[in-house]
């Protein structure tokens, strides 16, 4: 009889037993699924988690994955670009604002210099959807007229591409139009329109492709009705308008130009009522600030009244300054670009009244000193917390009012600088290849 070994001495000859992976150590050794779970991060988060591992780092660097995440992500407005230049001060210097207010940044000057081999100043011209397009001029050269070199930028992914724009056919004049859509195309375009007189050209850009094509030429066309710097891109054309309300727009797809219907303005619109045209939440936005007597029916018939509740005896208070009868109108292009129609108006005094500075405490202040001095410097309407939101530029200070919670809030304060000009880009974060 052989004597049963002690369980401690006993040996196993059969093969050691594999131990079994766990659920999450399948899923992360998946590439595929590694990437679905990326797909769905912000950008912010894809782009720290780069850092992971050289795998992570290959699959999130890959062109497919940034269209497919710049595809499926919806290109939300994170904060504002200002350009802003204090007089008598040079160059002019960049601000990120968040929507919040919670957040602000000066953009270094590094940050911009995406490109050492050209030396200078970069100018920040639009946005478009998370690229920037960008123009530096350099600061020193032979000939007199200074080069100027023209990039399209992804400021969160830090590439950049320069652009070689075709030349006119004896045309002087010459604006640069960005156009980039997501949800449509992974790649954009760039426009370049020369005009000079009567004789009109439009170049496109593909950013597939690499090249310019001449995509218009037009005679007898009157440049001097319309504003060519200010072109907005609305679905699937770039729309120029005057401060007269008078526009046409370039069908992309179609290669032609087309009338665009004018806002219904009062018969009394002056050029000095006008304030911004631009695009928001799929929807293409002209606005204007009118008085009591402008003010037609429709626009309390037809327009929400986005006003905060004003007190009886604010109201009789600002009353007696002669400025109750303003109001910043917003309105809409339907969209089968058949018609403008009043969506908001806010009555100026509800600024006056929580930012009563503006009139220098005066209450016999002239009704046309705050008018002046009121500026829309952008229309946000896919904001989901703050709703709509309109962000104002007035002396010293850049605020927004959410016409969800009928709520100011203060954004960013100049003071104690008094004299400066400011304009401000949307800005969103993006995967997207240039």
């Amino acid at each position: 009889m052989i004597p049963s070994s002690p369980s401690h001495l006993e040996v196993s000859f059969n093969s050691p037993k594999k131990k079994k992976a766990s659920p999450v150590d399948v899923v992360l050794g998946n590439d595929d699924f590694v990437s679905e779970i990326l797909l769905h991060l912000p950008v912010k988060n894809v782009l720290k988690l780069k850092s992971i591992s050289k795998r992570w780092l290959s699959i999130i660097s890959h062109p497919s994955f940034s269209i497919r995440h710049t595809y499926l992500n919806p290109h939300t407005i994170s904060g504002l670009l200002l350009n802003v230049a204090f007089h008598f001060k040079k160059p002019s210097s960049y601000l990120y604002v968040s929507i919040d207010g919670k957040s602000v940044l000066d953009v270094s000057s590094d940050f911009l210099r995406f490109d050492p081999d050209k030396p200078g100043s970069t100018y920040v011209s639009q946005s478009c959807n998370g690229l920037l397009l960008c123009s530096k001029r350099m600061r020193y050269s032979a000939e007199r007229t200074k080069p100027t070199y023209y990039y399209v930028f992804n400021p969160t992914t830090r590439q950049f591409v320069e652009l070689t724009l075709p030349s006119g056919d004896g045309i002087r004049s010459k604006r640069i139009q960005l156009v980039f859509d997501p949800s449509k195309s992974p790649y954009y375009k760039v426009l370049c329109i020369h005009y000079f007189k009567s004789l009109l050209e439009i170049h496109v850009y593909s950013s597939e492709t690499r090249i310019w094509k001449l995509s218009l030429k037009q005679e007898n066309f009157d440049s001097s009705s319309v504003n060519l710097n200010n072109g907005v891109f609305w679905n699937g054309a770039i729309h120029w308008i005057s401060r007269m309300g008078n526009g046409f727009c370039f069908l992309l797809d179609k290669e032609c130009l087309q009338a665009m219907p004018s806002p219904p303005l009062p018969e009394s619109w002056e050029a000095s009522n006008f304030r911004y045209f631009g695009e928001s939440g799929g929807e293409l936005h002209f606005i204007g600030l009118l008085t009591g007597e402008q003010k037609p029916d429709h626009i309390t018939a037809t327009g929400v009244n986005a006003s905060p509740e004003m007190p009886d005896d604010k109201t009789t208070s600002s009353s007696s300054s002669n400025i109750d009868s303003q109001y910043i109108v917003v309105y809409a292009m339907e969209k089968g670009c058949s018609k403008w129609f009043v969506k908001y108006y806010l009555d100026v005094n509800a600024i006056v009244m929580a930012y009563p500075e503006i009139t220098n405490q005066d209450p016999s202040v002239s009704p046309c000193f705050v008018s002046g001095s009121i500026y829309v410097s952008s229309f946000i309407e896919e904001n989901d917390e703050e709703g709509p939101l309109l962000v104002i530029n007035m002396p010293g200070e850049i605020i927004s009012y959410s016409f969800k919670h009928k709520a100011f809030k203060k954004l960013f304060s100049f003071h104690p600088y008094t004299h400066y000009s400011c304009y401000a880009l949307k800005f969103t974060e993006t995967l997207s290849l240039v």
